[in-house]
């Protein structure tokens, strides 16, 4: 009889193999394998736990992107003012893009497949986008009226701190070729990209 303490070990082992091998190849590029050996078992044991790489990423899948949402969800619900929201916001996905650089791809393309998925993923996390957005504009309309920063769209603003935050990571090779980095040296140029982005957008925001 297994015994349930060891079970749940080797499949958190193993899971913790394939978010690595994952990370470092990529979905298509990872074999079965490949996951076996990182997690020090043989394939039959693998197969035993996951019959397929599939059912390994999308258990993975839905805890980081659980994990994103639930973060930025407790932003959005924190007290802090607007700017250190961004700053917060802006942190928090570079952080977690650095730890799991395949995610953007990879929701894209169930965002592109199956979006109510992802949306039920969001709203159990406590941060669906829609909600999250409109606590958002109440806030910036809020900093507007107070002459805080100048008059913007609080959607444009949104969208504009995700996508300066998030399109380095789906573009990664080819902002790496453009750069001239290889995986460190993205990385680095990441790291910098936080307070960046942050600058940016509070001195755009100046009255």
């Amino acid at each position: 009889m297994v015994n349930k303490k060891d079970d749940n070990q080797t499949e958190k082992a193993i899971l913790e193999a394939a978010d690595k091998v994952f990370t470092q190849k990529g979905f298509a590029a990872a074999r079965m394998e490949d996951i076996a050996q990182e997690a020090g078992i043989n394939r039959a044991l693998l197969h035993y736990y996951f019959r397929s790489k599939d059912k390994m990423f999308d258990l993975i899948f839905q805890q980081r992107v659980s994990i994103f949402f639930s973060g930025l969800g407790q932003i959005m619900h924190s007290e802090k003012p607007l700017i250190e929201k961004i700053q917060a916001i802006v942190e928090h996905e570079i952080t977690i893009l650095l730890a799991h650089p395949y995610l953007p791809i990879f929701v894209l393309q169930e965002l592109n497949q199956n979006p109510h998925r992802m949306l039920a993923i969001a709203e159990n996390a406590g941060a669906h986008p829609s909600l999250l957005l409109k606590k958002f504009s109440v806030e910036v309309r809020a900093e507007i009226k107070a002459g805080t920063i100048r008059e913007t769209d609080p959607a444009q603003l949104f969208m504009s701190i995700m996508g300066m935050a998030i399109y380095p990571f789906v573009a990664r090779p080819v902002v790496k070729i453009i750069l001239e980095k290889d995986d460190v040296g993205f990385e680095s140029v990441m790291l910098q990209r936080k307070k960046e982005i942050t600058d940016f957008i509070i001195h755009a925001l100046k009255p």
